[in-house]
């Protein structure tokens, strides 16, 4: 968009919008899912970039302050979550009182959810949730007021959330279901009738000139199906004057939402309008969700645990505070309700969706709180009538102590350590998924750049192609999404295969280069510096042995080969197994290769278990000098009743290691060597 520009930055953004008008083929960006490349305008939305671009380009060209682009973009979904803070409590106000408005914003400072999407380098939902808060602030304003140009204002909010995020739909399904229901049972309720058309027309027009979605996806798509209704719906309320009297209305708004409804349904399963995507059918009925999507850690079902993890007690408060809202019967106590509910279910469906859930779960679980207090303080206070207070309800004594019992529920959700910790999380590039400080990643990806030839392509797993491409400026066969499933899974394969059709897949993909990453554990101490349970020597060399733990959050390729043979078919069991590690502290799960051809075989398995200068000694390998002729397994592995895997990871015979990532070597860089007579 800046290169676009030539020193006007509306310029620059006219460009992207300008996709609709230039002939065919589109340009395309071979930088992410090389060699073939991707339309980026196509297959991106463009909200961030262009509020990035517009400050970059005011702080450089009108006011001469050098800062890069790359600080901006990083610290633009940070500085923008902050606005959330200010939104709940309009919101909240909106909702109760200035009392509900105050509670949200200070729970939605602190929440775990909110702050783990929306920390320094973070991509759209920074910018995304504080305009869906602006946008229902305002859409109730318009409603109470009859102010339509604040309407218009919930609109232009809604459309900056479609510009900057995929989950836009959410909030546009939402508020469509929200007035399908009000105008059912109000079907005289003009004022409803009138903000929403308002709003959602200026909502489907966003979503219609973004090259990503379209006028199909904006108007005649399963997606549309909802908000179609709720604009038909709104027109029938408003028109009512001049057509001829109706004696049941509820009747016909219901009839023409049926026939919405089945002809959308019937057009979309012929596929003459767009229907529902995976990860949407994920969401909405988990049931049916595709492979490819279950093996993404954020779109896997969360537990109940871990959902009461992120929300504590307010969960609980929240379910009061939900049905107390449904049951006001107003507007405002609808939204929140079906917020709750539909928030609820698609958290449950998707766990990165518990994002979405942080609203509804503060503000009715605010709602629930100060509705329980103020009620024990009303039964606190004794009627005018009564002549005295020992006549009321409560003593004072009693209801102080609830209240102070009440708050005490709360106390864990504000002093969580979670939160603490993430508030302070460092960019995940940093953290290499480990949870955990270290400069691998920001090693390899220097030396990439300084020593690999450029438009050279590298091929690596999905989850660390975005970083590849944007710190290095090389070509990557994936970026950080799935929009390529199909690229995916040629990857999975060839990672699984034998080196013979790995180079072939590679060879068809123009890789020259390969990364893989393992956060191998061995040592004296983690880089955590505390004592590691997985530090074991070997006898009588010193040599420290390593290992790959079986631990949610830790791990690299190694463990997220299980998913890639999910992602294409195979059966991960044939490709490793979990055992243990016995030491002094207790056994400790671990991975390791299966004892199958599969596993001896795979590209990746000899990519990642190859022999450095400093990791000479697996776990899973057998000790052939201490049987005496009989391989023996490695002092601790395993179960005392044996079972184990001893399995030799040969090394690879078409790669040779150019880098080894400083300063754990966790990030292997290889060059692929293509035998001169292979043709792939």
């Amino acid at each position: 968009m800046i290169e676009k520009s030539d020193g006007n930055i509306f310029k620059g953004i006219a460009w992207w919008f300008n996709w609709w008008f230039e002939p065919s083929p589109k340009p395309k960006d071979t930088l992410f899912w090389a060699p073939y490349g991707r339309d980026l305008r196509r297959s991106s939305q463009p909200g961030s970039a262009i509020f990035s671009a517009i400050i970059y380009y005011i702080l450089n060209n009108l006011f001469g302050f050098p800062v890069s682009l790359y600080e901006i973009h990083a610290f633009l979904p940070a500085i923008a979550a902050s606005f959330a803070t200010f939104a709940m409590f309009l919101v909240g106000r909106k909702l109760k009182d200035d009392n509900l408005g105050i509670f949200s914003a200070f729970f939605i400072s602190i929440s775990f959810p909110f702050i783990y999407r929306t920390n320094l380098g973070a991509k759209h939902e920074g910018i995304a949730i504080p305009a869906i808060l602006f946008g229902l602030y305002a859409f109730l304003k318009s409603y109470r007021e009859e102010k339509m140009s604040w309407a218009i204002i919930a609109g232009l909010s809604y459309g900056i959330v479609a510009l900057a995020w995929g989950g836009y739909i959410y909030i546009w399904e939402l508020l469509s279901l929200l007035i399908v229901i009000w105008l059912l049972l109000h079907p005289n309720d003009k004022n409803a009738a009138e903000s929403f058309i308002i709003s959602n027309v200026i909502f489907q027009v966003f979503i219609a000139i973004i090259p990503r979605f379209g006028p199909d996806k904006a108007f005649m798509s399963a997606y549309a199906l909802l908000p179609m209704a709720g604009n038909i719906l709104s027109l029938l309320t408003l028109m009512r004057p001049r057509l001829p009297a109706i004696k049941n209305p509820r009747k016909l708004y219901l009839a023409a939402f049926l026939v919405i409804a089945v002809l959308i349904t019937i057009l979309s399963i012929y596929n003459v309008i767009p229907r529902l995507a995976g990860r949407m059918l994920a969401v909405v009925f988990p049931w049916l969700r595709e492979v490819g999507i279950t093996t993404v850690a954020e779109h896997a079902v969360p537990s109940w645990s871990q959902i009461y993890q992120d929300f504590g007690m307010l969960l609980v408060f929240s379910l009061f505070g939900a049905f107390y809202s449904l049951k006001r019967k107003s507007l405002e106590g609808y939204l929140l309700g079906l917020l709750w509910l539909t928030s609820t279910y698609a958290a449950a469906s998707l766990a990165r969706l518990s994002l979405v859930q942080s609203l509804p779960v503060i503000l009715a679980g605010g709602m629930g709180f100060l509705i329980i207090v103020e009620t024990l303080l009303d039964i606190m206070r004794p009627p005018k009538r009564l002549k005295f207070k020992k006549e009321a309800g409560l003593s004072r004594e009693v209801v102080a102590f609830s209240i102070i019992i009440i708050i005490l529920l709360l106390v864990p959700v504000v002093v969580s350590e979670t939160t603490v910790r993430y508030s302070n999380q460092p960019v995940l590039i940093l953290t290499s998924s480990t949870a955990q400080i270290d400069a691998d990643w920001l090693s390899a990806l220097e030396w990439i750049r300084n020593n690999v030839p450029e438009n050279s392509v590298i091929a690596t797993w999905w989850d660390y192609g975005y970083w590849i491409a944007v710190m290095t400026r090389r070509n990557t066969t994936c970026d950080n999404g799935t929009i390529n499933s199909t690229q995916i899974r040629l990857i999975a394969r060839a990672f699984l295969s034998n080196e013979t059709e790995a180079l072939k897949i590679f060879k068809r993909l123009k890789v020259s280069y390969v990364v893989v990453f393992e956060p191998f554990l061995g040592g004296e101490n983690t880089p955590l510096q505390i004592p590691n349970p997985y530090s074991r020597t070997l006898p009588m060399l010193g040599q420290y042995v390593y290992t790959s733990v079986a631990l949610s959050g830790y791990g690299g390729d190694f463990a997220k080969s299980y998913q890639m043979a999910r992602w294409i078919g195979w059966d991960p069991n044939r490709f490793q197994t979990v055992t243990v590690l016995r030491t002094r502290s207790g056994q400790v799960p671990i991975i390791v290769p299966a004892d199958t051809p599969e596993a001896r075989n795979a590209t990746l398995y000899r990519l990642l278990f190859r022999k450095t200068d400093r990791r000479r000694m697996f776990v899973f390998e057998p000790l052939d000098f201490l049987g005496f002729g009989k391989p023996m397994p490695f002092p601790g592995y395993g179960p005392e009743e044996g079972g184990a895997p001893m399995v030799r990871i040969p090394p690879p015979e078409h790669f040779e290691l150019v880098y080894a990532s400083e300063p754990n070597q966790w990030v292997l860089v290889y060059k692929v060597i293509y035998p001169e007579s292979f043709s792939g």
